[in-house]
Formats: C-alpha cells, sequence, structure tokens
C-alpha cells in the first residue's frame, strides 16, 4: 500500500486512521462531507492530504473528482470505508435512512474497483456480531438498543462479501467496540461518563451488562494501517484489546484510578462464549498488531 482512499475521514476513527496513514507515507485523499479548503483540510487532519467534499450520495462522481486532482492511483491503493449517516448520530435514524448505508457502501465498493484500488476495508460494529449469534441460535438472547443500525451493517457486511466476489475486489471487513480518543474530546457516550469521573461528578450506571472493548483510537488507527498492509481477502478482523468487560466495570475501574486506587478484577468472571467474540487473534497473526496503550492510559483527560 503506498495511497489510500478513506471515506468519513472527518470522523472520530477516520480521522485518525487518515494520521496514521500520512505518518507512514502513505498519499491519502480524504472523502468528507465537511467544506474544507486545503488550508483549513491540512490544520484539520495535521498533516498534508487531499480532501474532497463529496456526500456518499454521489460517490460514483469520484472517479471524475480524482482526474481533477491530476492523482494517479497507482498499483497498491486500498479503499477505507468509514462513512455512515444517521440523525444525529451513526447509530439512530429510521430504517429507511439506515439501510440506505447499505447501497452507499456497495457503491463505494464497485468505485473502488473501477478505480483500480487493490483492497475495500469496510467498518462494522460488535453489535451484527451478538445479532450474527443470535440468528445462529435463537436460544440465545438478544436485545438490540440500536435494531435499524445493527440491521444496515449485517446487510452491508453481507452484501459486500457477494459483490466484493463478483468484482474480484479483496473485501476486508473489520468490527469495533468502543473506540476512545484519550483527550475524551469526541462527546460520545463514554467519553463524556469518563469525563464526568475525572470531574468528580456523579454519574448514571448503565443497565447494559453486554461485553464492551475499549480501545484507544492511536491502537485503531494502527490496527487499519497494517489491515491495509497485510490484511486478508475475505477477513473479519475485530479490533480491540482483547480483553472486554461491561462498561459498568470500566467506569468502576477508572473512578478508582482517578481516586488512587488499585483495579480490582480478578474476581470478574465473564462467559468465554461472549469473550471468544472479542478474539483479535486473527488480526495479530495476520497483521502483526498488538495493542500497545492500556484502556486507561487517558493521561490528557486527567491533567
Amino acid at each position: 500500500m503506498n495511497k489510500a482512499i478513506v471515506t468519513g475521514a472527518t470522523g472520530l476513527v477516520g480521522k485518525a486512521v487518515v494520521g496514521q496513514l500520512a505518518r507512514a507515507g502513505i498519499e491519502v485523499i480524504c472523502i468528507g462531507r465537511r467544506h474544507f479548503n486545503s488550508l483549513e483540510a491540512k490544520q484539520y487532519f495535521d498533516c498534508e492530504v487531499l480532501y474532497l467534499n463529496l456526500d456518499m450520495e454521489d460517490i460514483e462522481k469520484l472517479p471524475a473528482e480524482i482526474n481533477k486532482l491530476n492523482w494517479s492511483i497507482g498499483e497498491a491503493c486500498v479503499f477505507y470505508h468509514f462513512a455512515w449517516i444517521g440523525d444525529q448520530k451513526l447509530t439512530d435514524g429510521s430504517f429507511e435512512r439506515q439501510i440506505k448505508n447499505v447501497t452507499y457502501t456497495t457503491n463505494a465498493l464497485k468505485v473502488a474497483k473501477k478505480l483500480g484500488c487493490v483492497k475495500f476495508i469496510n467498518s462494522g460494529t460488535m453489535e451484527e456480531t451478538y445479532a450474527q449469534r443470535q440468528i445462529e441460535d435463537k436460544n440465545i438472547p438478544y436485545l438490540p438498543t440500536q435494531l435499524n443500525y445493527t440491521i444496515a451493517k449485517l446487510a452491508s457486511r453481507d452484501m459486500c462479501n457477494l459483490i466484493a466476489y463478483l468484482e474480484k475486489i479483496d473485501y476486508v471487513h473489520t468490527r469495533l467496540s468502543v473506540p476512545l480518543d484519550p483527550e475524551l474530546l469526541d462527546g460520545n457516550y463514554v467519553a463524556k461518563t469518563l469525563k464526568a469521573i475525572t470531574q468528580g461528578q456523579s454519574y448514571q450506571e448503565p443497565n447494559n451488562n453486554q461485553l464492551f472493548d475499549v480501545v484507544l483510537i492511536d491502537d485503531v488507527a494502527q490496527a487499519y494501517f497494517l489491515i491495509g498492509v497485510h490484511g486478508k481477502n475475505k477477513a473479519d478482523y475485530f479490533i480491540g484489546t482483547g480483553n472486554p468487560t461491561t462498561l459498568s466495570d470500566y467506569f468502576k475501574d477508572f473512578q478508582r484510578i482517578v481516586e488512587g486506587h488499585g483495579i480490582k478484577d480478578n474476581d470478574r468472571l465473564y462467559p468465554e462464549t461472549d469473550k471468544e467474540k472479542f478474539d483479535i487473534s486473527d488480526l495479530s497473526k495476520d497483521t502483526g498488531f498488538e495493542p500497545t496503550a492500556g484502556r486507561f492510559d487517558l493521561s490528557g483527560a486527567l491533567k
């Protein structure tokens, strides 16, 4: 990989991946809905990139837009797809709105092939893993809190697998649980709760006992870079620490750190059938990825 195209480049994960790629010497075209000129794009991404303001509804126009830039795809360009649209956030909105993302994603895959990209990397969610397990075994309970989002992500995964086979382009699927900005600047539920804990404020304990894997965004970006270089066709990688916990336990551990106490987690026995869904061994074996940052390396937020 010496060049890359990144949709959803202005989001938390997309922006981090763009920075990782640029630092590795990869030429990057960023695609997003924000209106940036070249100087604003450089300031936002803190690196030299090409930026295109292009809505996913118009992704078929990407080849023409790239031609205007006189930018050559080359022989080892990887297409990263992070774009996803809800209403107020990625996971909300009607079924019709969520399912449009499936069309946008498959159209992006076709465009990647048309451009001559050698690999298409799609970003999924841990929710689809839980849903898939329930589909395979009706006796396993699953009460999704983001049903429309989860169904759309599953459909996106399966359609991409089929179309990539027909279009003859390598396809890699990825799943994430909770990517976290160590500065807690993202403003999602987890970041807001951790921020409240650092300020000594009370917080409402989550009722969800589902396991999550909180992974710092720098490790996520490194994983995606390695997948771009080494990821195998038809792989389905989970990106995380491989050490899941409930959000309730995660918040309690973080509160103990803030208060100057140690973490007590040796008495937690989570079901192995749940923990195995967060296995990163395939990712590590194929790409060499190993998480470097601890789940509580939030030094910027603790200052």
